[in-house]
């Protein structure tokens, strides 16, 4: 049997109630860590993917797992980082695990429709804030921590080289992969920084005609499910990835081989 190590550990995922974040956050809790679910309050917008839930939505969801607390912060608001770091602490202690997921996109995010406003939204929640999160998090590991003792792990996407008709929000994780790679070098070895590039995941948004219309395009054979990235994102925690840092893993089926 292989234990990856991750239990009783400190597990912070943003955006971690719904889609893929939730998924995130059940597979690490199955492995017994503590895991703060970080979320926005309010009803989803039409004009965004900074996903947002109801109070009640992550009270249940966060009943449903064993060891496990919400933390609420809009990313959008100013000093954002530090505060979710400290409610996490305050309640849980020093985290060992940060998972970048939450994400923003703009409905108008084509060349022919971009605003100067959208453009800075889809930034700020995808690059800045990961950003200071890292940062925040990697100046709270103490000098004498274990080697790879405190992992991150930043959900980008297999679009990042360049995403037509998504171009704000390509560019922005084309950024965090950059972050990702400078990052495990600034850092290592007290902190491994790893990133995640999903495929073609369903998490609602796909139809019938766009799985149809995708799936030749992955040599497996099908869409993805986001618990195929939240796998992935327990090994990047785990003993076993002890000895990888800065990369970019590629989940999604051979898709953009």
């Amino acid at each position: 049997m292989i234990d990856p190590g991750l239990r009783d550990r400190t597990v912070l995922v943003t955006g971690g109630a719904m889609n893929i974040g939730a998924q995130i956050s059940r597979a690490f809790a199955a492995q017994g860590s503590r895991v703060a679910v970080h979320y926005v309050a309010g009803a989803a917008s039409t004009a965004t993917e900074h996903v947002r839930a109801t109070h009640d939505e992550v009270d249940a969801f966060v009943g449903s797992l064993p060891d496990a607390i919400a933390v609420e912060a809009d990313f959008l608001g100013p000093g954002a980082s530090a505060r979710l770091l400290d409610q996490v602490e305050a309640r849980l202690g020093p985290i060992d695990v940060l998972v970048n997921n939450a994400a923003h996109a703009e409905d108008a995010d084509a060349f022919d429709s971009l605003d100067e406003g959208g453009v800075e939204r889809t930034f700020r929640v995808n690059t800045v804030v990961p950003t200071m999160l890292l940062a925040e998090f990697s100046r709270r590991v103490p000098a004498d921590a274990g080697e790879g003792s405190r992992c991150v792990v930043n959900i980008s996407t297999d679009a990042a080289r360049g995403f037509p008709g998504q171009v704000a929000y390509g560019a922005s994780k084309a950024a965090l992969d950059s972050l990702t790679r400078g990052a495990a070098m600034d850092l290592g070895p007290r902190v491994r920084v790893n990133g995640i590039a999903p495929g073609p995941v369903q998490t609602g948004w796909m139809s019938e005609e766009v799985i149809r219309a995708v799936t030749p395009a992955i040599p497996l054979g099908r869409v993805g499910d986001p618990s195929d990235i939240a796998d992935a994102a327990v090994f990047l925690a785990s003993h076993q990835a002890r000895w990888i840092t800065g990369q970019i893993i590629q989940v999604a089926g051979g898709h953009w081989l």
